[in-house]
């Protein structure tokens, strides 16, 4: 009774081996594909998010530079009007306190426009 165990013992031994390691071979190969099932899709995740982010960074540009336009035209054209207008308040002695105030006024916006124009 003992020696047929052992012969039984053995054969079980000798098919369960390769089955035991076509398993663990089949669990590596599920487990690569989970892995890199989820690697796509992360990366797939941070693609996206860096197109979103880059968009939202190029649009942000587009609209601090067309602000900067604005501002400069603001500025030029105050600077301009302010100066005319002060100069003729100042000159002609109708208001030359608001005048003088409107001519450096004008000076500072022009200053302003000039550093805008620069940054």
């Amino acid at each position: 009774m003992r020696k047929a165990l052992e012969v039984f013992l053995v054969i079980l031994i000798t098919l369960a081996t390769p089955t035991v390691t076509h398993a663990a071979q089949h669990i590596n190969d599920v487990a690569s594909n989970v892995t890199s099932t989820i690697n796509n899709f992360m990366s797939s995740i941070t693609n996206g998010t860096e197109n979103v982010i880059n968009t939202a960074l190029n649009n942000l540009v587009s609209f601090t530079n067309y602000l900067k336009n604005v501002i400069y035209s603001a500025s030029e054209t105050l600077a301009i009007l302010f100066g005319i207008v002060g100069g003729f308040l100042w000159l002609s002695n109708i208001s030359p306190y608001r005048g003088r105030r409107l001519v450096v006024s004008a000076i500072l916006l022009a200053l302003l426009a000039i550093i805008i124009a620069h940054i």
